[in-house]
C-alpha cells in the first residue's frame, strides 16, 4: 500500500493563498507558477493549491489538522501573523488540545493545531 503524497486544495488565486499561508503559519513555498502552488510545513506532506478549471467549484469546509508540540504557541503565532481565531486553545473531551484559525485569503479552509493530551 502507498501513503498520501500530497493534499490538493482547489482555490482561487493559488499564489495569494500560498503567500498568506507562508506569512501566517511560517510554511515554505516550494513552487508557485500562478495557477499552482506547493507549500510544506515542517515534517509534513506538501499542500498543493490548484486554481479551479472552468466550471469547477473551489474547496470548501476543509480542515487541515497540524500536529504541534505547543498548541498555544502555534495558535498565538498564527494570530500575530494575521490568521483569524476560530477556536482558542482548549483541552477537548476526546483527549486532544486543539486550537483553530482561518486565513482570510483561503476561505473555507480551517487550520487545526492539535496534540494528544498527556
Amino acid at each position: 500500500m502507498t501513503g498520501i503524497r500530497a493534499l490538493t486544495l482547489v482555490l482561487d488565486e493559488p499564489s495569494s493563498i500560498a503567500s498568506a499561508l507562508r506569512d501566517a503559519l511560517g510554511w515554505t513555498i516550494e513552487s508557485d507558477v500562478g495557477s499552482f502552488a506547493s507549500l510544506t510545513a515542517p515534517g509534513s506532506i506538501p499542500l498543493w493549491i490548484n486554481a479551479p478549471a472552468p466550471g469547477d467549484e473551489t474547496s470548501r469546509g476543509v480542515v487541515i489538522h497540524m500536529h504541534c508540540d505547543d498548541v498555544d504557541e502555534a495558535f498565538q503565532q498564527a494570530i500575530e501573523r494575521g490568521a483569524l481565531a476560530v477556536r482558542e486553545p482548549v483541552d477537548m473531551d476526546f483527549g486532544e488540545r486543539s486550537a483553530c484559525v482561518q486565513i482570510p485569503a483561503a476561505p473555507g479552509v480551517t487550520i487545526d493545531f492539535s496534540r494528544p493530551l498527556g
